[in-house]
């Protein structure tokens, strides 16, 4: 009785049936009794929606909807989670997507492959950045769920040819699951966000939209940071403006409504159509060639505004979710509002290693000074304002005295500090902000250093180390590379996406690329060699402590600059700064040396969960094409995982 009682608060009556026949189902399946049945339930729908609206354009794309509502009039964005920390929340997920054209990039024999894009419609869900089991039902991100528009004779060898991944259907059926999410009562509060996580289809499923934020808080009775913010700055739930990044990709069409724009996957990594493609494969449409599309998003509007009185604070809660679009935010305009970093990937920032701070100087205000001659103010301020793809950023924006609109914008390489080096970040307009004529009678303030000391405040369990001084030595080193010579065109025919020389192993059961055990602290040594990438790894979050900057002349990395704080990260940015062109050679082989970038230092410790999960670049296209290892966190008595 319990179990209908709290369906029947949380969904809709047109869905309830179907959904309380499934979670019973996997009650059976996944759970052990009433008492593991979630405190709040979500129904997310995969489908490619007919005509979801974008920039004024009707695209077909696939895209998460809320089953609990009708698709007409729902954004192109997915609907934002909300989790409590001590809690169980449960998602079911059903994957209705229907592709267009191949469902595998010719030429690859073996969908398993672990260095190739394939099975574009298949997918699963990854709840980024939460600290949670990496075993069913929770965040395994190695489960596979077939569309239920996927023909027979597909699923029958999808079946055969995926035996050998974590392979996990539902009671019911093989196109929907019942994950369940239980968040410790220590959770941190934040920003968080969710997306598809099936090796080899996740630029496919995130390009066009497929992803949406998820905001952990904690029950109103706990002194968290939240409560903190509201009660002390008078800044609250209501304040709070959720931001999407999305770099939206459609292919134009003939044939069928020729007005209408298609998700277009082998093209999208391609860059190319299908010889003699066959409409029948793509809802009767034929595609032709990449749309010209806004290069950012804001939660599936274009340049949207945001209305200020003077002197308000605004929580900006954003959420990187594109491909592979690193941004860095920056008001444009004299009498510009403030901006003050509050959070990153989820974590409020920790206080200032200096122990004679100020307790009530504001904290932490973002200092634009591209030549600032202060090592530790400039990376500090570098790592918390770059936006790289998969991270999330929380910032306090402070209207001024000046009336107007002002664009926030990404900023330009070298105009002001970023840990982006060789590559170029994305330029685009992102919103706007209108300031009235009005003061605003909120009586907001920022945050000083002293809220930020409050121990109420629950961060992740602290790495086992003191530096004082002394950098520690690495445990574990992690070097992406892009082989440009594995090139033919500008498509592989080789593995050249790797993370120390290895591409992602899809076979289950053999031993994980990488192998941590619960209880250890873990040095990280970061670094690129070849291209921009951006590291990921799931289950715990790492203290950033600082970066290396690379002497090219001695071809070693200097003496590290630690900021001015440890960064709590899920995902971090690092590039390489070019090479040197070798004379006369093929385009495929641009340099014969590469200068790497800085070389990030971080710290984890591995706490609560064993069990497999994975590590990756954050350039989906990357990720896809095999920058991604294994990773298992082990019982240091038995060399086992714990039970789910």
């Amino acid at each position: 009785m319990a179990f209908i009682e709290k369906f029947e608060e949380t969904l809709d009556d047109e869905h309830l049936e179907f959904l309380i026949e499934h979670w019973r189902q996997h009650m059976d399946a996944n759970f052990t009794g009433g008492d593991k049945v979630p405190d709040v339930f979500y129904a997310l729908g995969c489908e490619t929606r007919p005509h979801a609206p974008f920039n004024g354009a009707s695209l077909r794309i696939p895209a998460y909807v809320d089953m609990t509502k009708a698709e007409i009039g729902q954004p192109i964005v997915g609907p934002t989670l909300t989790m409590q920390r001590g809690q169980t929340t449960g998602v079911l997920l059903s994957n209705a997507i229907r592709g267009c054209g191949a469902d595998a990039i010719p030429g690859v024999k073996d969908n398993m492959s672990g260095w190739k894009p394939h099975d574009f419609t298949s997918t699963n869900l990854h709840t980024h950045g939460l600290h949670v089991s990496p075993q069913a039902p929770s965040d395994d991100v190695l489960i596979i769920l077939d569309s239920k528009n996927k023909p027979h004779s597909d699923h029958a060898a999808h079946h055969g040819n995926h035996g050998a991944h974590h392979t996990i259907r539902s009671a019911l059926d093989a196109t929907s699951y019942a994950y369940r999410y239980e968040l410790p009562d220590d959770h941190p509060v934040g920003t968080f966000w969710y997306h598809p996580h099936k090796h080899g289809s996740v630029a496919a499923q995130v390009g066009p939209g497929m992803a949406g934020a998820l905001i952990v808080r904690a029950p109103e009775s706990e002194n968290d940071f939240d409560t903190l913010l509201a009660d002390t700055c008078k800044i609250t739930k209501a304040d709070e403006e959720v931001v999407v990044l999305q770099s939206i990709t459609y292919f134009e069409t003939t044939g069928g409504d020729a007005e209408q724009g298609v998700f277009y996957p082998y093209g999208y990594y391609l860059s190319e159509v299908e010889h003699n493609f066959d409409p029948s494969t793509c809802h009767g449409l034929t595609p032709t060639k990449a749309a010209s599309v806004p290069a950012m998003s804001v939660n599936g509007q274009v340049n949207p505004v945001i209305t200020m009185d003077q002197g308000e604070i605004k929580r900006l809660r954003f959420v990187n979710a594109s491909n592979g679009q690193t941004i860095v935010p920056q008001f444009v305009g004299e009498g510009a509002p403030e901006v003050y970093a509050i959070a990153v990937d989820g974590i409020a920032l920790m206080p200032p290693t200096t122990l004679d701070s100020d307790p009530d100087a504001e904290y932490f205000k973002i200092d634009y000074n591209a030549d600032n001659p202060d090592a530790e103010a400039y990376w500090t301020n570098a790592e918390l304002i770059t936006l790289a793809p998969g991270q999330r950023l929380d910032l306090l924006v402070k209207a001024g005295t000046t009336a107007g609109s002002f664009q926030l914008k990404g900023a330009a390489k070298g105009t002001v500090p970023m840990v982006v080096q060789g590559q170029d970040p994305n330029t685009a307009d992102i919103l706007t902000v209108t300031v009235t004529t009005d003061a605003s009678t909120k009586e907001q303030s920022i945050p000083t250093i002293d809220l930020f000391r409050k121990e109420s405040i629950k961060r992740p369990v602290p790495p086992a180390m003191n530096i004082d001084g002394v950098w520690p030595a690495a445990t574990q080193s992690i070097e992406f590379k892009t082989i440009e010579e594995n090139f033919k065109g500008s498509y592989p025919s080789k593995p050249a996406f790797v993370v120390n020389d290895q591409y992602f192993d899809v076979t289950v059961g053999d031993p994980a690329q990488i192998q941590l055990f619960k209880g250890d602290t873990d040095i990280w040594n970061v670094y690129s060699t070849n291209d921009a990438h951006i590291f990921h790894i799931h289950i715990n979050s790492f203290q950033a402590l600082g970066r290396s900057v690379y002497d090219v002349e001695g071809r070693v990395y200097l003496p590290p600059v630690t900021y001015k704080m440890p960064i709590w990260r899920d995902t971090i940015y690092v590039d390489s700064v070019g090479g040197n062109k070798i004379p006369g050679t093929s385009p495929e082989k641009k340099y014969d040396t590469y200068t790497p970038g800085t070389m990030v230092t971080m710290a984890s410790k591995q706490v609560d969960f064993t069990g497999e999960f994975v590590l990756h670049c954050h350039n989906l296209f990357h990720e896809d094409n095999g920058m991604m290892l294994t990773v298992s966190i082990l019982d240091p008595k038995t060399g086992g995982t714990d039970d789910a």
